[in-house]
């Protein structure tokens, strides 16, 4: 009897461990999210200034397949009598993306000097509404060149008038930063001051050719 009992047991064990569900299979463990790329700001600098070439109107090649030319071109563009219009897409297409114009200026009851950056659009603007009533000419009367390679920094000495033959209204320096790509020049920036401003005369050696 007892050894029918024990018989029994074990079946009833075996039957119960062969009947019990198996284990259900490891999960695979929970990756962390892909770390968000971190914005480049020198590759979203480049794609600006691509874009932004691909939008310039195109130079006339004469203008800028030398220093001496894109000089020329820049004096050229912005001189004319009040009323004549100028031709802003030439001057447009001198600079390239993100130039700056830059004078010197003293504000009013200041004691110092202030910058004022503005682009080659912003001088578009006040350019259209100033030549409609005022003549402005400008011309390069001395130069002084430094260059590196495609770098090249002008000191740019010039004279303005309201007339072509008038009298003298400004006298001054400008600094103009120039840049071949290998293909043509373009105007970097222009940082300019006049004697006015700076209560200074030109120096001698910004007036010799």
């Amino acid at each position: 009897m007892s050894r029918l009992l024990v018989a029994c047991a074990v079946l009833l064990g075996t039957a119960s461990f062969a009947q019990a569900p198996a284990a259900p299979p490891p999960q695979p463990k929970a990756t962390a999210p892909a770390a968000p790329e971190k914005p480049n700001p020198v590759k979203a600098s480049a794609e600006r200034t691509q874009a932004a070439l691909a939008r310039l109107p195109k130079a006339k090649p004469e203008d800028v397949k030398s220093q001496d030319a894109i000089l020329k071109a820049l004096y050229d563009v912005i001189s004319g009598p009040a009323g004549a219009p100028r031709d802003w897409q030439r001057f447009r297409s001198l600079f390239y993306p993100g130039a700056q114009l830059i004078p010197l200026a003293k504000p009013p009851g200041a004691a110092t000097l202030a910058a004022r950056p503005i682009t080659p659009e912003d001088y578009v603007t006040w350019g259209q509404e100033s030549t409609a009533t005022h003549g402005f000419f400008e011309k390069e009367t001395a130069r002084q060149t430094h260059a590196f390679g495609a770098l090249v920094q002008v000191m740019s000495t010039y004279e303005a008038r309201g007339t072509q033959d008038g009298p003298l209204i400004a006298k001054g320096v400008n600094s103009i930063q120039l840049f071949n790509d290998g293909q043509r020049w373009w105007v970097m920036n222009i940082f300019w001051i006049d004697e006015k401003t700076a209560g200074l005369t030109v120096p001698k050696d910004l007036t010799q050719k």
